[in-house]
This record gives C-alpha cells, structure tokens and sequence, in this order.
C-alpha cells in the first residue's frame, strides 16, 4: 500500500479513538476504557506477529525500556483522554492531540543530538502555543470542569511528547522489528493498566452493544493496526 494511503488510514483509525472513548465513557470507568482498549489491541498486534512469524524481543534491558513506553505512548496518554473526554468533547479532545508535536520538538532538542532549534522552529512553536491558549479561550476566564478535561487532555499530549523522543532515542535502531516491539510494548502496558484498573476501577455497569463494539474498536482499529 502506498504511504499516504497507509498514512490517510492511520488518521482515519486514530481520529475516530477520540468518539470511541466517548462512547465507552458512557457506562466504563476510564481506566476500564483504557484496559479493554489495550486488551483488544494487544490481541490484534500478537495475532498479526504470529501470522508473519516474529518473535518478542528478548533482555530484561529492553522490556525494561518498552515498560516506560507502554506508560509514556499507551497507559498514560489512554487514561488521560479518557478522563477528559468525561468533560470535554471528543471534538476537542481531537483538536488537544493534534498538539502532540508542540510537546515533541522541546524535548527531542533536549534529548536527540541530531535535533537542532532554528528560528523557523521556534516561531512554529510559539504559533502552536498561541493555538493552545485560543483553544482554552483564555480570554473568558479559566475554572470549572472544562478546564479540568482540557488539562487532562492536554497533559496526554504531553504524554505522547515525552514518549517519542524516548522510542527514538532508546528503541528505535534496536535490531528487533518494530511490530516485536510494539507487540512487547502493548504487552507492558496491558499489564500495568490491568494493576491500576484493579486496585482503582472495581465495578462494571451494564452494557450495551455500542459500548462493546466501541472497546472493540478501539483496540482493533484505534491501537492494533494503528501500531501496524
């Protein structure tokens, strides 16, 4: 498939999370949205690495190393839109991910030698910023419960900046594949999400298919082949 379809179906997948968790949010706790999500997508990417015969990475060093990203790239920023998404629109929720590279690019010119600043950077990110005060609409005051959502969503964007500079800098010249990794990297992060929703999330309302089909959807779709 050519990139920028792979790329157009990648944005499809991943924008249509933001409905998905709203849905789920209806009648699961957002932890519960969180783990079923992963639980799903951690299912396709495996069944997917077994049809191609690749096998997980192997060392207490790198899955050391995929524990930190399954925190930073899944169960942190998962948890956080689903949070914020309790307040705020999926909508919005979409536009706050959109500021993901506004969190990237500090932290790959602190960390990533081959990164540099320039001028052309800098008032792009400023202009980015800017963007982010307008979305919070500042000018009318900032409280209530909308703030709360728009920080949480916000604080998952940062999440993710945090997280991509990591993988490149500590995983991404591995000689493993990269689908072993984010198999072993989803695997990490089912299982620590699995302890939070334990000791955080213990009841479950009743469901309706939608919200079933929307968990289902979000692994499948909006974390397995994502990952893909």
């Amino acid at each position: 498939i050519p990139w920028p379809a792979r790329l157009a179906l990648l944005a499809l997948f991943w924008g249509s999370t933001f409905l998905f968790i709203k849905i789920g949010d209806e009648r699961l706790a957002p932890l519960q949205v969180s783990l079923g999500r992963l639980l799903v997508g951690t299912a396709t990417l495996l069944s997917i690495l077994a049809l191609r015969r690749e096998r997980l990475p192997t060392g207490a060093s790198v899955w050391g190393r995929l524990a930190i990203a399954g925190v930073l790239l899944n169960v942190a920023p998962f948890t956080l839109f689903a949070y914020g998404e309790q307040h705020v629109s999926s909508l919005l929720a979409g536009i706050w991910n959109a500021t993901v590279p506004l969190f990237t690019l500090p932290v790959a010119l602190l960390v990533l030698a081959d990164e540099h600043a320039s001028a052309r950077r800098l008032l792009g990110l400023a202009v980015g910023f800017a963007g982010v005060l307008v979305v919070l609409g500042v000018w009318r005051g900032l409280g209530g419960a909308s703030l709360g959502g728009n920080l949480l969503c916000l604080g998952a964007a940062a999440s993710y900046g945090l997280g991509f500079p990591y993988t490149r800098r500590y995983l991404a010249h591995r000689p493993e594949g990269p689908l072993a990794l984010a198999g072993a990297q989803l695997i990490c992060a089912t299982v620590e999400i699995a302890i939070l929703t334990l000791l955080f999330a213990h009841s479950v309302h009743s469901l309706a298919a939608k919200h079933v089909l929307s968990v289902l959807a979000l692994g499948v779709f909006g974390t397995g082949l994502t990952f893909v």
